[in-house]
């Protein structure tokens, strides 16, 4: 006989499963929990032991999380602070044994209301990101200023949060792999930042010609 806890980790994966296939099949704005329950064979109550919304059944049980082993080697990095801040977010859904992880984010790409829960149940984890964050900032910078370091952990968290939407938000039409969209969504980071800076450059004299003195400026 299944343990108490198996039946109600299958109960689950059960509900689950039949909200992401309705979505799937007929649109999120045309899933209702009685369909969800009819599909997964069970009662009303049952799927509010489980799922405050029909949102939840579709988002999953599994929120994103800190990495403590990433946050442990992020705060010791060397390497580029936003791209080794990705690694940060766990989704321990990745780590499942059957993972429905592409057919949930193509379902919160199409939905908007779905988008904007994702990125509260990513905001939650919010105060941990700049800690961690700022962290790093202390050991690299120990002199600066602690506001200035504040405002640099929140923009990680900020933009961190932007890449992750990003991710949510590309076309998955057809079979992927997991790792692969975010490996191609880093690259796409890799060469944004990259082409930030070599516009910041100043653009380099002229062969044969020495660099133009600055204007001057009337003080008056």
């Amino acid at each position: 006989m299944a343990r108490p806890h198996g039946r109600a980790a299958a109960t689950r994966a059960a509900i689950e499963n039949a909200a992401l296939d309705l979505a799937l099949a007929r649109g999120y704005e045309h899933v209702t929990v009685d369909l969800i329950c009819e599909a997964a064979g069970v009662s009303q109550r049952t799927f509010f032991n489980h799922f405050p919304t029909k949102d939840d059944a579709l988002l999953g049980r599994d929120m994103p999380r800190i990495d403590e082993r990433a946050a442990r080697r992020f705060v010791l990095s060397e390497g580029p602070l936003l791209l080794d801040a990705i690694a940060l977010v766990d989704h321990p859904e990745r780590k499942a044994v059957s993972p429905r992880l592409a057919d949930r984010l193509k379902v919160i790409s199409m939905s908007p209301p779905l988008l904007a829960r994702q990125m509260e149940r990513i905001s939650a984890i919010d105060a941990e990101l700049r800690e961690i964050v700022a962290l790093r900032l202390e050991r690299r910078h120990p002199g600066a200023d602690e506001a200035e370091r504040a405002d640099e952990a929140a923009m990680v968290a900020y933009l961190l949060a932007g890449f992750m939407r990003f991710i949510a938000s590309m076309d998955m039409r057809g079979e992927f792999d997991v790792d692969d969209l975010e490996a191609r969504a880093r690259a796409a980071l890799t060469r944004v930042l990259d082409d930030s800076a070599m516009c910041d450059a100043p653009a380099p004299p002229a062969a044969g010609r020495e660099p133009a003195d600055p204007p001057s400026r009337d003080v008056r």
